[in-house]
């Protein structure tokens, strides 16, 4: 691992070395040396191919060693874990985490794993026909929008809508699938509570206070955190409060000080009852 930093490091050092004598050429030349430029071109290009032949491979290493040691965690956190040796900036790691696992649920997994006992939101609630009339809905306004703009001769503006949309697509697919594959599961120590591709998190047991049915929402509290991206359509009837607050990242944003997560199970009663025989008060 340390040969695998070492060459990414300095990988990293000749590619900024290679773009600022290419951005020094076409400020001193005014458009660059032809045979310079040519050989500044292919050397920046080699280098970040190198440098990421050696991000993907280490991480890919990595990634199948974490994925032997915790068979619980699923593709997003072994992913994280794995590239955080390798890239040190939190945001970026972040963003290439999310991109990924975005890119892996919309397309590559359509095969679901045997696992512990877990507790699905989807069977019972009509999870895949919400997000399918969602989905329908948006490709409708995708073609209206684009045979309009069409029309009216705005091909930027309407390259701009194309991409938002069919990126909105591509993220409540990959969203709905990883809710269908990422169910909340107990293990020995805690509660793994997650949501898709929003948010996961683990929790002690050690750290309940309570577990209830929720027959109606609390009053708006920063210190509530509802897991619904459409909300209405997926109401909450599980409340699980924490003794102490907790920070987390929805996506890209940290929410701090979270004291009660509201989520919705298939079988809340049977949650409720596997969980409060390990909370300890």
């Amino acid at each position: 691992m340390k040969l695998t930093l070492t060459r990414t490091r300095l990988l990293t050092f000749l590619f900024m070395i290679a773009v600022v004598l290419k951005i020094m050429s076409l400020l001193v030349s005014g458009h660059g040396h032809p045979l310079t430029d040519k050989i500044l071109s292919g050397l920046t290009l080699d280098l970040l191919l190198l440098r990421l032949i050696i991000l993907v491979h280490g991480t890919y290493g990595r990634y199948q060693q974490l994925r032997q040691q915790y068979p619980l965690q699923d593709f997003p956190e072994l992913l994280s874990a794995a590239l955080r040796p390798l890239i040190r900036n939190d945001k970026v790691c972040r963003v290439l985490v999310t991109e990924t696992t975005l890119a892996y649920y919309a397309i590559f997994r359509w095969k679901k794993q045997a696992s512990m006992p877990a507790f699905s939101w989807y069977s019972r609630q009509g999870a895949a026909a919400v997000y399918g009339i969602f989905i329908f809905l948006l490709l409708l306004e995708m073609t209206g929008m684009g045979l309009l703009l069409s029309r009216l001769n705005y091909p930027v503006l309407h390259r701009v809508m194309l991409a938002a949309g069919a990126y909105s697509v591509v993220f409540l697919l990959a969203h709905l699938k990883a809710i269908c594959y990422r169910p909340v599961q107990l293990d020995d120590n805690g509660i793994l509570l997650r949501y898709g591709i929003i948010t996961s998190l683990h929790i002690p047991f050690d750290q309940v206070r309570a577990v209830r049915d929720l027959r109606r929402l609390p009053p708006a509290d920063n210190t509530v955190l509802q897991l619904s991206l459409l909300k209405a359509f997926e109401p909450g009837n599980v409340a699980l409060e924490l003794k102490q607050p907790i920070s987390l990242y929805l996506l890209f944003k940290q929410k701090k000080a979270v004291k009660q997560f509201i989520f919705r199970l298939d079988a809340p009663a049977s949650f409720r009852k596997a969980l409060e025989s390990r909370i300890t008060c």
